[in-house]
């Protein structure tokens, strides 16, 4: 059965936004170029960013945990 679990999330995943900068998927690139179009700010974006890329790595650890744990 699949479950929720991270939706209790209590881990702090602040990372660095100053970290060099490579894209991972077309969301990211989707961003980006909303960015120059809309001249948002670049935090805002590199914020978002790393927010995502931190909450799908903590989806994924979770789900692989629980397929451990499958009988």
């Amino acid at each position: 059965m699949f479950k929720f679990n991270w939706f209790k999330k209590k881990e702090d995943t602040k990372k660095d936004p100053a970290a060099t900068f490579e894209f991972e998927d077309n969301i990211e690139i989707a961003l980006w170029d909303i960015k120059e179009k809309y001249d948002l700010e670049t935090e805002e974006v590199e914020k978002a960013v790393f927010e995502k890329r931190n909450n799908l790595q903590y989806m994924h650890k979770f789900i692989k945990n629980d397929d451990k744990g499958i009988k």
